[in-house]
């Protein structure tokens, strides 16, 4: 699906699925290498940013939450600017790229203001989707916080599923993120301003910012996220030593009364006490008494 914006001063091309009707639009229209052509009808699965004489090739992965898959996954947008047009290919719907191109489409103020020239366009363009992927980093923050109340809680083991959940999911956006840097970087460059204009250095500074915010962000919840791993196994572990102990004194406690209850319940000839009167009660108190021994024992070493 193509749709066309003409501003003032720049066209606005928005392709969504190329088919091979697109990319012979495009090369009819631009003068864009074969092989860029080539590049936008296939995913690349990489960032990128390439200038040529008459244009600028810009690849990005943006991320994506998907609820029912509670993960992260790239899309990718590709932008090629020139010196009047801003086209962007995409493969599915990029929510903050609809947004802009909706904002520009309805309102002409709007339109004015971002369609100042292609080089505005394409800050504004990529500016928003890393702004869109700060507020899912919110998401996860969430997240976080959420395992963490739950874990002092006393749910740990409920929360070794969530744990490695939130654990995939900023891996995911860790892999998203990580390659986006050198392009980002190289957009403040002086080859690629000489190109986008020096007037653009500060706004693609202040992208650079938000990369480098979104990246710091992404570290410390990974952190975070491992030192509450650690946490709920550590409080799993002493769970499970306070069980082993528990069932070890039981163990401890019992197997004396076993073996008596096993010895004088021998068919021999001959058995202290068993036979006389209150032979039952005499056995069942020295049990009980034997038990209370070892109880008192317990406590004074202070394992109860």
């Amino acid at each position: 699906m193509r749709r066309i914006i003409k501003g003032t001063k720049l066209t606005w091309v928005d392709i969504e699925d190329p088919s091979q009707n697109d990319i012979a639009f495009l090369k009819k229209s631009f003068k864009f290498h074969p092989l860029v052509l080539e590049e936008l009808l296939l995913p690349a699965w990489r960032a990128k940013a390439e200038v040529a004489a008459s244009y600028l090739f810009f690849i990005m992965q943006y991320p994506v939450y998907s609820k029912e898959r509670r993960e992260t996954r790239p899309r990718e947008l590709d932008i090629l600017v020139t010196k009047d047009a801003v086209i962007t290919v995409h493969y599915r719907s990029v929510i903050p790229l609809k947004q802009l191109f909706d904002e520009c489409n309805l309102y002409e103020e709007a339109r004015e203001k971002l369609m100042e020239s292609p080089s505005f366009l394409f800050f504004h363009i990529v500016s928003a989707a890393w702004k869109s992927g700060l507020l899912k980093l919110n998401r996860i923050n969430m997240k976080i916080d959420r395992i963490e109340e739950k874990i002092f809680r006393g749910q740990e083991k409920a929360m070794v599923h969530e744990i490695s959940l939130t654990k995939a999911d900023i891996i995911n956006f860790w892999r998203i993120v990580a390659p986006q840097e050198e392009p980002i970087k190289s957009l403040s460059e002086t080859d690629t301003l000489k190109f986008l204009g020096k007037d653009m250095a500060p706004y693609f500074s202040d992208l650079l910012g938000d990369f480098i915010q979104t990246k710091n962000t992404l570290e410390t919840y990974r952190e975070t996220i491992q030192a509450l791993e650690d946490t709920n196994n550590s409080l799993l572990n002493s769970k499970m030593n306070e069980i082993i102990k528990i069932l070890t004194i039981f163990s401890v406690i019992v197997f004396p009364l076993t073996l008596m209850a096993a010895i004088f319940g021998m068919n021999t000839t001959y058995l202290p006490i068993v036979g006389g009167p209150n032979d039952f009660w005499i056995v069942s108190g020295i049990m009980a008494t034997g038990t209370l021994f070892m109880i008192t024992l317990f406590k004074k070493a202070k394992w109860l």
